[in-house]
């Protein structure tokens, strides 16, 4: 069963961020050599930013979470496409879409992403039994599980029902 809360309640618990965090995001995890989105800001232009500039960044952070807004700019993507490795040029399908966001915009969305995760890991609003974009649960965990289960089943001499689903070229690597 899934016990939904007020929204509120969840808006109260997201904490404004520092110009220390947001400096550490920086530092850490914001890689120089990735293309800029449309607005030209590259990550390593945000590499070389001064503490002045950091806290005036973080004060527009901090409005956006005040506000529950997003900026429209930092919505746009540039999208280009890249042809798949040793592939050739005249199939549309061997090409991957690549959308450039603008830095901002990733840098804000990995700030806020870590404040999400503590809420969802607190007030566990994930099942444990979902593995998909968590850490601490890969697919070998998953398998481990769902053969436990049928291992279980088949000891107690009990049904045991699966529905898999393949959805095609879901991961291909073509």
């Amino acid at each position: 069963m899934i016990q939904c809360q007020p929204l509120n309640e969840t808006r109260e618990q997201i904490r404004f961020f520092t110009p220390l965090e947001v400096a550490h995001e920086i530092d850490n995890n914001i890689n120089p050599k990735k293309a800029p989105g449309f607005d030209e800001i590259s990550p390593r232009i945000l590499k070389e930013l001064l503490k002045k500039t950091i806290i005036l960044l973080t004060h527009i952070y901090n409005a956006s979470l005040r506000l529950e807004s997003f900026p429209m700019q930092w919505k746009k993507a540039q999208v280009i496409m890249l042809l798949k490795p040793g592939k050739p040029p005249e199939r549309a399908t061997l090409y991957r879409p690549i959308s450039l966001l603008p830095s901002m915009s990733k840098l804000f969305e990995k700030l806020l992403l870590k404040r999400l995760k503590l809420l969802i890991e607190e007030r566990h609003f994930i099942p444990d039994h979902q593995f998909g974009f968590r850490n601490k649960h890969s697919t070998i965990d998953q398998v481990h599980r769902v053969t436990n289960v049928i291992s279980k089943a088949l000891e107690e001499k009990k049904y045991c029902c699966a529905v898999l689903l393949d959805v095609a070229q879901a991961f291909d690597k073509d």
